[in-house]
């Protein structure tokens, strides 16, 4: 285990030092700053942007936005999914709308709710409805997966609704609603930053990064990214961690 880890450390290492001797080497190569500028002019001004207390205003607006659209969409998601496991009506009411969902792109979504909201509310809306199909297709699925057999034991006992709720179908559901609870955090933060770039909203990230963009300061561009993804990778594996411990917990308790 120990030696898994270390090769694991070891390849991590080799393909952070890869990317930034490419990155240097391009950037060399290419010699225009507005392009591609070098590693060191990019964590230059990384350092002054951490410094800024304004720029930590910035991405805990950015941050909030995540959370309260993540929130309200695994609470609206999970409503709809179960109501889609539920009912086979409700499943192909819902499979028209998910499927338009999926196909529009965020762009054009994110358009025409500048028309409907104002720019602080755009983001929260259009990652709301992005990350709604996620939830909903993997809190229906999991209704798919219930034993049958334990339905029919279940029948033969004469358990409850109450009882076949919490023996049967939240064992079948959690794991997939964790899993979608996973994948939906992970795209809040694109799509957040995405519409925090085209609604530029007073605070946000993604109107940093867009004033950046547009006084063509790429290093800044750079520079926000790099904050962003680290934030995004953090809290994610975090949430990762704790739906683990939550799936194990639960296994121990039904073995």
């Amino acid at each position: 285990m120990k030696a898994f880890t270390s090769s694991k450390a070891v390849a991590y290492v080799l393909a952070v030092l890869l990317i930034f001797v490419l990155w240097k080497t391009i950037s060399c190569v290419v010699n225009a700053l507005l392009i591609l500028p070098p590693p060191e002019d990019v964590f230059r001004a990384l350092f002054q942007l951490i410094g800024k207390t304004v720029f930590w205003r910035h991405v805990g607006v950015t941050v909030l936005r995540c959370f309260i659209s993540f929130l309200i969409s695994m609470l609206i998601g999970s409503i709809v999914g179960c109501l889609c496991g539920i009912s086979t009506f409700f499943n192909n009411f819902f499979a028209i709308p998910v499927a338009v969902i999926r196909a529009t792109p965020v762009v054009s979504f994110i358009l025409i709710a500048l028309f409907w909201f104002s720019s602080s509310h755009v983001p929260i809306f259009i990652s709301i409805l992005m990350t709604l199909p996620v939830v909903i297709s993997s809190v229906s699925r999991g209704f798919a997966t219930k034993d049958k057999k334990l339905e029919a034991m279940a029948k033969i006992y004469r358990f409850t609704n109450r009882q076949k709720a919490r023996w049967i179908t939240l064992p079948a559901v959690l794991p997939f609603f964790l899993s979608g609870a996973v994948s939906a955090f992970g795209l809040t933060w694109k799509v957040v930053v995405a519409g925090e770039v085209l609604s530029i909203p007073t605070l946000g990230a993604g109107a940093l990064l867009q004033s950046a963009q547009v006084h063509l300061n790429t290093a800044d561009v750079m520079a926000i990214t790099f904050v962003i993804v680290a934030m995004s990778f953090l809290l994610e594996k975090l949430l990762a961690f704790t739906v683990s411990k939550i799936v194990l917990l639960k296994g121990k308790q039904h073995g």
